[in-house]
């Protein structure tokens, strides 16, 4: 096979208080001999939405030699290159000062790259290798990399790989742990009130728990980028690299800590789970469009349950934390009215244009393939548990998958064959319920697989002792119209489908103005008014709506919100002790110290 010539890529900052930078491509004659087509993706893989990289690029300009060539812009992504028996050379200018794991970003303290959104691909020559180096960049500043360096240049062996391998550059801060024979490098950008030593030891606990369940790393080297910055939290999975972003003020408090762990735990766990593992759909890609999947609940929902198992297993989270956190997920799932609606089928081949361009009524037409996927993830683990008699769990699955299947395309049908393979049982029941079809959750099956009971309470129940003694503060807690209000005042965000508000004509954006007389000002006021007649009454309700102002009666009903609390069955005996223990690694819990005639 004939060695490809490489595309070389050097980046130069243009204005970095402005957010400016220059790409110069210098493209091989045998790639153009032809005339050729380039090209800059149109969404990054990880994150399922078109986000139209090429707004953010202008000036471009074509050379060969020192002559300018005619360019031809083709639609909103693509440019028309001329024939030449010569190299050209493409540059253009692009402003970066997005700061998001998908998004470039660049000023006086740091370069975020994210090649997506950066580097003009040839349609048709994905395959060729490319090289890019760093020029005129602050001094001081060091560049990092999941990518090979040899004498300055970072090494793609091609266009998929180079786009999977954001860069970092900066002044940044960084550690290292060997764990399993690979290398694993962390890179810290911005400051931030936590200890990086904590999360460098919690990083290797959570590499070395994820690794235990594959039996090993299928690469030799791996970055974690920890980038830190006021009221932000996400991350995006990469073949040999993860990027993570962090609120810089959250590590006054152990949750902080755990939430940042268990992000770690999200993102790593996908170098096997979307990175190798994946849909065929989902790699090698279609840059410049949109690859609708179906298997996003698998990819993703799968993910954000086993990021939970990780943490367990590596010691770094405790089971209270966690069993907050699948007790408050599976009180907004089973409540949310999209449940209805949507399959997590359709939520994953919608993710392009519904999960991701969410509008008013989304939350009543739809469901997160993370958020439910990650609950009937849950019911999974306790299946294959129930099905097995203790011996295997949702781990399990993913270890049989990557035996099976490693980096050679995963379908639907293989994951059913994999589950059937583990619990002895159809999956055909499972699937249509939960997968292709929309089903209720049901909490039996943790119980029965790991003694942990779903505890549900109305918020009336929850009042402090003193306060369920007031029947005033009783009545409150059970009224209920339907309405959500946006945090910055009584604007409606959500009227809940067949509620008393919404039967009544109230609708998104509109203003709550006064409730029985009294001015409302803020979203607490509308909601103390709208519960003061209590259940049975009826509310005089002054709204605005684009300017008009009207009045309508709103009838307040029992609220029929629950919140669920996730607690030991004190009937739980050694099979789900052990079965607990083998999924989460931990002893099973104690039950919770009785209050008020409670557990």
């Amino acid at each position: 096979m004939t060695k490809l010539a490489p595309i070389r890529a050097i980046l130069r900052p243009l204005d970095l208080a402005q957010h400016l930078f220059e790409v110069e491509l210098a493209l091989p004659a045998e790639a153009v001999a032809s005339g050729a087509v380039a090209a800059l993706p149109a969404w990054t893989p990880g994150s399922y939405l078109v986000r139209d990289y090429a707004r953010f690029v202008d000036r471009v300009r074509i050379l060969e030699g020192r002559k300018e060539r005619s360019l031809e812009k083709l639609d909103k992504q693509r440019w028309q290159l001329p024939a030449s028996a010569r190299d050209l050379t493409v540059k253009y200018r692009v402003y970066g000062n997005d700061l998001t794991v998908r998004t470039n970003h660049l000023d006086a303290t740091h370069a975020q790259i994210i090649p997506a959104a950066t580097f003009l691909y040839l349609e048709g020559q994905l395959d060729r290798p490319v090289e890019v180096r760093f020029e005129g960049f602050p001094a001081g500043w060091k560049v990092a990399s999941a990518l090979p360096q040899k004498q300055g240049a970072h090494l793609a062996k091609d266009v998929d790989t180079l786009v999977d391998s954001p860069f970092e550059l900066g002044a940044f801060r960084t550690r290292s742990f060997k764990a399993g024979g690979t290398a694993f490098e962390l890179v810290f950008t911005g400051a931030h009130n936590g200890d990086e030593g904590r999360m460098a030891e919690a990083t290797r606990k959570i590499v070395e728990a994820a690794g235990a369940i594959f039996g090993g790393f299928p690469f030799k080297r791996y970055v974690f980028f920890f980038t830190f910055t006021p009221k932000l939290r996400g991350g995006l999975e990469h073949k040999d690299c993860t990027s993570l972003i962090a609120d810089s003020h959250a590590f006054d408090k152990p949750e902080g800590y755990y939430a940042l762990f268990q992000l770690v735990a999200h993102e790593f766990f996908h170098a096997w789970n979307v990175k190798r593992l994946h849909d065929p759909v989902l790699g090698p890609f279609d840059y410049s469009r949109e690859n609708p999947t179906k298997m996003l609940w698998f990819h993703e929902g799968l993910t954000s349950y086993m990021e939970h198992v990780i943490v367990l297993r590596a010691g770094v989270v405790p089971w209270s934390h966690t069993a907050k956190e699948l007790a408050k997920c599976w009180s907004e799932q089973v409540q949310r009215p999209g449940r209805l609606e949507q399959s997590l089928e359709e939520s994953s081949w919608d993710a392009w244009i519904r999960f991701y361009k969410q509008h008013e009524f989304s939350p009543n037409s739809s469901i997160s393939y993370y958020e439910k996927g990650e609950m009937v993830a849950w019911l999974m683990d306790a299946a294959l548990r129930e099905g097995s008699r203790g011996k295997a769990g949702l781990a399990d699955l993913f270890a049989l998958l990557w035996t099976r299947h490693g980096e050679h395309g995963l379908t639907d049908a293989d994951v059913r064959r994999a589950f059937e393979a583990l619990s002895g049982m159809d999956s055909a029941p499972f699937w249509n319920a939960y997968i292709s079809g929309r089903a209720e959750l049901d909490p039996t099956p943790l119980r029965r697989a790991f003694g942990l009971e779903m505890e549900a309470r109305a918020p009336w129940e929850s009042l402090p002792p003193e306060e369920a003694k007031d029947p005033a503060a009783l009545r409150r807690a059970k009224a209920w119209t339907g309405l959500v209000f946006a945090p910055n005042g009584p604007t409606i965000q959500n009227v809940i489908p067949d509620s008393p508000a919404a039967k009544a004509g109230l609708s998104f954006g509109m203003e709550i103005l006064a409730v029985d007389g009294w001015r409302t000002s803020t979203a607490a006021d509308a909601q103390r008014a709208l519960a003061e007649p209590g259940p049975g009454a009826k509310a005089t309700v002054l709204a605005s709506d684009r300017g008009r102002v009207f009045e309508v009666l709103v009838p307040v009903v029992e609220n029929p919100g629950r919140a669920h609390r996730l607690v030991p069955d004190p009937r739980t005996g050694a099979a789900q002790r052990a079965a607990f223990a083998a999924s989460y690694g931990q002893p099973y819990p104690a039950a919770p110290v009785k209050r008020g005639g409670r557990r």
